[in-house]
């Protein structure tokens, strides 16, 4: 048994010190971002604006001309105070008073640059064109990597025997420890508590950085992961016959109504919290909007509704439960990942597990570092 232990060890300690540095950086990018959505909607408060009692929102059309570019589409927010963001593209945005057209901001700003680059880090090193895919596939190794310390990590604190004192070492923190003794109590406490929540933060990366992995994982995962399907406000969910006809037997596409399109959105899903209107091209006879119930990360609280342009009047509606079940694993298992699919309190949980994997790491190394340096002193000491 002890030899058994002595492998283990070593292997562990051999894993930890080549990822150690870059499972820290996860880990360390992973609590940054697991306060994105947070931090960022406490900085969005600023450019709040005042509802007028009774006023209305401009038209759609007058809102996309008045931020000055070509608009792609427009997002709306549930609060009425709050602006709306116009989009060029994905990288270009304005905030516009939707009821006088004044441009509050545009984007992305200082803030927003920063979380992107954490993302950037955290998925693939920040780099860039063809590096990408390798540094993806590295980021996937390393999560391997932490999985295999993870399962090896109990094997070694579990004392020999167990006693309550020896339990009580390996689960409770010693507030007067020091030095290695700290260390080695704070690596091990941390570790017991957050081992099967990192486990899953792990697993779930490996599967969204390597295609072939998550190819054989999503049909397995698929059929566990629940259908939800949203409940919609309208009674008729498919095409509407009179809007088809009118598109496919009209010689010129008519004129879009985004009013109407805006207003069938807002009545289609009680409880919205953000409409993203994709604004259509001349020749399109219809528009895609982006319904959201809860936040960006919630793969099942969102849906799609297609709309006459013309009209107003919907045609088809998909939600997370129209997906095929490979399609809902890669969704769950890409949000389960940051805990975003639990919505806030599952965020701020997984940012929770991966300032306790920094703190995990950081020991570790110094534990090694501690090692390596009594090692050398052996070494350099005379002999005899």
């Amino acid at each position: 048994m002890r030899m058994i232990r002595a492998i283990v060890f070593w292997l562990h300690l051999a894993v930890a010190a080549a990822a150690g540095l870059v499972i820290l950086m996860l880990a360390a990018t992973g609590v940054v971002l697991s306060l994105e959505e947070t931090v960022t909607g406490l900085a969005e408060r600023r450019h709040l604006v005042a509802a007028p009692e009774g006023a209305q929102r401009l038209p759609p059309e007058e809102i996309a001309v008045a931020a000055g570019f070509t608009a792609t589409s427009l997002s709306y927010r549930s609060d009425l105070r709050a602006p709306v963001r116009v989009y060029e593209g994905q990288d270009r945005y304005a905030r516009v008073n939707p009821y006088t057209g004044q441009v509050l901001a545009t984007g992305p700003g200082g803030l927003e640059r920063f979380f992107e680059s954490a993302h950037n880090w955290h998925r693939w090193f920040n780099v860039s064109g063809g590096s990408v895919r390798r540094a993806r596939a590295l980021t996937g190794a390393v999560n391997v990597a932490f999985l295999f310390l993870l399962v090896t990590g109990p094997i070694l604190w579990i004392p020999r025997p167990v006693t309550r004192r020896s339990l009580a070492n390996v689960i409770l923190l010693r507030p007067g420890a020091r030095g290695a003794r700290r260390d080695l109590n704070w690596h091990q406490v941390v570790g017991i508590w957050s081992v099967l929540p990192l486990a899953v933060i792990a697993a779930t990366g490996v599967a969204t950085s390597y295609p072939a992995v998550g190819d054989r994982v999503y049909p397995m995962v698929g059929n566990a992961v629940p259908a939800g399907a949203w409940a919609v406000a309208s009674a008729s969910k498919g095409v509407g016959v009179d809007a088809v006809a009118i598109s496919e037997n009209s010689a010129r596409v008519p004129d879009p109504d985004l009013r109407a399109v805006l207003a069938t959105a807002e009545a289609w899903v009680p409880g919205w919290r953000t409409l993203i209107v994709n604004l259509p091209r001349p020749a399109d006879s219809e528009v895609r909007v982006e319904v959201r119930g809860g936040r960006a990360g919630q793969p099942h609280r969102t849906g799609f509704l297609t709309v006459d342009a013309a009209s107003g009047a919907e045609r088809a509606w998909e939600s997370f439960a129209d997906d095929s079940p490979a399609r809902r694993a890669q969704q769950f298992l890409r949000y389960a990942h940051t805990g975003e699919y639990w919505g806030l309190g599952g965020q701020l949980l997984a940012g929770l597990f991966s300032l306790a994997a920094t703190l995990m790491v950081w020991t570790g190394l110094s534990l090694a570092v501690r090692r390596l340096r009594r090692f050398v002193r052996l070494q350099r000491a005379p002999p005899g």
